[in-house]
Formats: structure tokens, sequence, C-alpha cells
């Protein structure tokens, strides 16, 4: 998964109206990494080259800056892990979600000071975060059960005990500074037990 890229991107010229949603979060994940949860909406504005009047047509506060910020982000982590699933063939259903977590868990430490922030120190609206995140998983772990590939009674339970161990190990790593290699490979240990491959033949 080495295509991996942070989510922050380098100031650009200013951007066309349709463009400045997208330009003014830019502008706020730097600030929020530069200035951690005292970011301000002037530090954002400054940041974006815009007035703090246009800033608010957009976003009626800071709390909907982040909110917007971490939604974003958590379209991003999706994503990667789709990405990752889609990068080359999968040998199996455990395979297929061995690279989904894989792709997450590399872009989340690509980003590791970004998630952290957006995720746990600055105040956003509770939410069901890992929602898409859940159901992309359920998906792929029903798909293997359907295949009669993986041997799981109640993919609904495994998924969300899998998803809040992964949720944990990943905090836990991101704040280390922990290489991902390792982590990934106690991972699919994991994974295996959890899912149980049925293997050919049996």
């Amino acid at each position: 998964m080495s295509g991996t890229r942070p989510m922050t991107k380098r100031p650009r010229a200013p951007r066309a109206p349709a463009e400045r949603p997208a330009q003014i979060l830019d502008a706020a994940a730097r600030v929020l990494l530069r200035d951690g949860p005292d970011a301000t909406i002037d530090g954002i504005a400054a940041e974006a080259g815009l007035g703090k009047g246009t800033v608010y047509e957009y976003f009626g506060s800071k709390a909907q800056v982040f909110t917007a910020l971490r939604n974003r982000c958590n379209e991003q982590i999706l994503a990667a892990g789709a990405d990752a699933v889609s990068a080359a063939p999968a040998t199996s259903a455990l395979d297929r979600v061995r690279r989904f977590v894989a792709g997450m868990f590399e872009f989340g430490m690509a980003n590791a000071s970004l998630v952290a922030l957006l995720f746990h120190e600055v105040g956003i609206e509770e939410r069901d975060e890992l929602g898409p995140i859940r159901a992309s998983l359920l998906t792929l772990v029903r798909e293997g059960v359907d295949a009669g590939e993986l041997a799981v009674d109640d993919p609904v339970f495994t998924v969300e005990f899998l998803l809040h161990g992964l949720h944990g190990v990943m905090e836990t790593a991101f704040a280390g500074g922990t290489a991902a290699g390792p982590v990934l490979d106690r991972v699919d240990g994991v994974l295996a037990a959890l899912l149980n491959p049925v293997r050919p033949g049996s």
C-alpha cells in the first residue's frame, strides 16, 4: 500500500467558489496540526487565503469545520480500505478483509497526528463515525460466509468485536508511532482466528 498519501495538502492558488469547502478543509487540517485544539476560524481563513466571512458562508462554526473535516477523513479511510481490496486480485475472503484493514491502517498511520486530533482532541458532535466502515467490513465477511470460505456463525457480532478491537490497536499504534508492518502481522493472526477461514476440501 505504498501509494497511501497524507490527507493534508500544500496551499495553492485561490479556487473557484465550488471548490471553496475543500479549500477551507485543507487549510483547517494544516491549522489543526499546527495549533491543535486552539485552532481558530481566523487562523483557518488566513491559511486558506480567504476572509473570515467567506469561511462562515460555508461553515457556521469551528465545530462545523472540524466535523466536516472528520467526515472527510472517515471517507478517506474507507476509500483507502476499498482501494487496497481492488488493487490486486484477492486469493480468498480472508485476504480481502486483510487488504481492507491494511489499507485503513496504513492511511491512519500516514495521518496519525491529524486522525488523533480529529477523533479525540477537538470538540465535535458525537456520531456513529464507524458506521460506513462497519458496513463495508460486514459486507466482506458475509460474502465470505456465503461463498463457504469463512465459518462465522454471527457476522454482525464478529464484525462489531473486530472493529472495536482494531480501533483500539490503531489508537495505540498511532500514539506510540509503531511501524505498520509488525502490527499488521499480529492483526493478521487475530483476523484468521476470528473469521475461521475454511480450508479447501474440509
